[in-house]
């Protein structure tokens, strides 16, 4: 992605780094282990061993609820909108943005002031 697109963004991004599990709707049989990089309501990074197709529709289950911003849903469909090889990564050969199908809900605040 172009430093360009990063910023023209509709929705902020995040950064964590949080296992999740992907698995491809058109082979189910399949599930990559990932991590995730950053996340936002609209979309994900994630850095991965499995080369996704752009186009190719997924599922994202989070191994861990520790994304503060936003509710926890066991998980999220979404469709490949780009990818890219790093070579240098130490965890995962491939980065793979996902646009999400639905809005991630925000966190309501905790209480209210009556």
């Amino acid at each position: 992605m172009t430093p360009d697109a990063q910023k023209n963004r509709k929705w902020e991004r995040y950064g964590c780094l949080l296992p999740c599990r992907i698995i491809p709707q058109n082979e189910a049989d399949i599930i990559v282990s990932a991590r995730i990089i950053n996340i936002g309501r609209g979309g994900i990074l994630i850095e991965a061993d499995y080369d996704f197709n752009t186009g190719d529709r997924v599922i994202i289950a989070a191994a861990d609820s520790g994304i503060d911003r936003f509710e926890l849903i066991e998980e999220v469909h979404g469709t490949v909108r780009w990818g890219q090889v790093d070579a240098s990564s130490l965890m995962g050969l491939f980065y793979v943005g996902v646009e999400f199908d639905d809005l991630l809900p925000l966190k309501q605040a905790l209480g209210s002031a009556t």
